[in-house]
C-alpha cells in the first residue's frame, strides 16, 4: 500500500498541515502566491512548514489548519497539535484614554464545541488595558499545559510576544528601548505568567470586519463598558 501523504500550506486561505489532497487543494486552488508542498510523513511536513522549531514556530499571523486524524498525538506542545481551545478576545473603552472600558473573550473547546463567555469592566480604563485583561481572564481558566489557538485584533498585545518587546522589556527591567517604563506593566506581568502556562499560537484577526466570535467579544466588551457609563 502506498504511503499517505501529508501537505503542509505556507501560503494559502488557511496555513498549516493537511492529511489530504482535497483538504489542501481548498486552500491553494486560485489562491495567488501560494505556497504549498506535499511530504511522506507529518514530521518532515512540519519541519518544513515551520523550520526548526522554537519560538518562531508558535506565533502565526493566519489561519492555522491542522493535521486531521493524526494517528498519535506524541507532542502536545507542537505548532502542527490540534488546538486544545481556541480564544477570541477583545477590549474596548468609550472614552479612550480614562473612560467605561469593558473586555470579553469567548473560549471553544476542541474537545466537546462548547463555548464559553467570560467580560468584565471598568469605571476608568483604556482600550489597551481592556485588551490585556482579556487575555488574562480568559488563559487563567484554562488547563496548565493546554494548546491555545488565541485570536486577536490589538497588535499591541499580539506585537509583544511576536516581535518579542516584551521579553526585551524584561530584560531591560521593564523599561523600554527609550528607557522608559512599560505602561501596563502590572498587566503585561499578569500576561505573561498566564501565557508561560500554555502553548499558545497567535493569530490576527482584522476587528469589525464581520468574524463572528470577534465580534461577539466586541459586543459584550461594549456592553460592559456602558454599565458604567
Amino acid at each position: 500500500m502506498a504511503q499517505k501523504k501529508v501537505y503542509a500550506v505556507k501560503r494559502g486561505r488557511a496555513t498549516g498541515l493537511f492529511a489530504t489532497w482535497d483538504e489542501c487543494k481548498k486552500q491553494v486552488d486560485g489562491f495567488t502566491g501560494a505556497v504549498y508542498k506535499g511530504f511522506s510523513s507529518a514530521q518532515e511536513a512540519q519541519a518544513w512548514l515551520f523550520g526548526t522549531g522554537g519560538m518562531a514556530s508558535l506565533f502565526e499571523d493566519e489561519p492555522t489548519a491542522v493535521l486531521k486524524k493524526s494517528p498519535v498525538r506524541e507532542n502536545t506542545r507542537s505548532a502542527a497539535a490540534p488546538a486544545d481551545y481556541t480564544v477570541y478576545t477583545d477590549g474596548s473603552c468609550l472614552r479612550n484614554p480614562d473612560g467605561p472600558g469593558g473586555y470579553a473573550a469567548v473560549i471553544i473547546s476542541a474537545q466537546d464545541g462548547t463555548t464559553r463567555e467570560l467580560s468584565g469592566g471598568e469605571p476608568s480604563t483604556t482600550n489597551n488595558r481592556m485588551e490585556l485583561r482579556a487575555g488574562i481572564e480568559a488563559l487563567s481558566v484554562l488547563p496548565s499545559g493546554s494548546t491555545v489557538d488565541f485570536y486577536t485584533d490589538s497588535q499591541y498585545m499580539k506585537n509583544a510576544f511576536t516581535k518579542y518587546w516584551l521579553r526585551n522589556w524584561k530584560r531591560n527591567g521593564w523599561r523600554t528601548s527609550t528607557g522608559e517604563p512599560v505602561k501596563n506593566q502590572d498587566l503585561w506581568r499578569a500576561l505573561d505568567e498566564a501565557f508561560s502556562r500554555h502553548t499558545v499560537r497567535f493569530h490576527w484577526v482584522k476587528g469589525h470586519a464581520g468574524n463572528r466570535w470577534n465580534e461577539r467579544c466586541d459586543a459584550l466588551a461594549r456592553g460592559e463598558a456602558a454599565r458604567f457609563s
